[in-house]
């Protein structure tokens, strides 16, 4: 466990999550695994899957960071963030996440997580020396990515950036070997 102690994971989905779906239950599920693995959690500060992320890292000794942005200003930010820091745009803030999560866990979410993963898996693909681990949880995230492949000319190469977990359990598993 020590050995993630310093390394921040960048959980990004929706923020329209609301507490008892089965989206939130999975996204605080994500947050407590992290956290009891040692990882800080790290997501962009508001309610949805940030809160449930946060509030499951937060409630199991877990450190947790929100990126906020001034877009968002009339957002209170959730009640379960250790840290925040502002950004003063989206882009700012996906370029904040990315600068400083070591790895990163997409849930299902809406435009705002394509947009995150769309930036953070190009920036993989442009520089392998800065790459980092990228894991999507949900059994829809496959049939997502192989349209895209399908569709929009995404290479085996680039796709293999990315994982597939269809469990939170799953998906801690996957980043714990990327690790070693």
């Amino acid at each position: 466990m020590s050995q993630n102690k310093s390394r921040i994971v960048a959980v990004f989905g929706g923020s329209r999550t609301t507490p008892g779906s089965a989206e939130y239950a999975e996204a605080y599920t994500i947050g407590k695994l992290l956290a009891q693995r040692g990882f800080a959690v790290m997501n962009g500060g508001y309610q949805g899957t940030m809160e449930a992320s946060a509030r499951g890292a937060k409630e199991h000794g877990g450190r947790t960071i929100g990126v906020l942005s001034s877009e968002f200003d009339w957002l209170a930010p959730n009640p379960y963030l250790d840290e925040t820091t502002n950004a003063l745009d989206l882009f700012a803030r996906i370029r904040e996440m990315q600068t400083r999560a070591d790895a990163f866990i997409v849930l299902n979410g809406s435009i705002g997580t394509l947009a995150e993963l769309a930036l953070v898996w190009n920036l993989a693909k442009i520089d392998a020396q800065q790459r980092k681990p990228i894991i999507l949880v949900g059994a829809a995230w496959a049939h997502v990515l192989r349209s895209i492949c399908e569709q929009l000319g995404v290479t085996e190469e680039e796709a293999r950036l990315l994982r597939v977990a269809e469990k939170p359990e799953q998906a801690v598993e996957l980043l714990i070997e990327q690790f070693q």
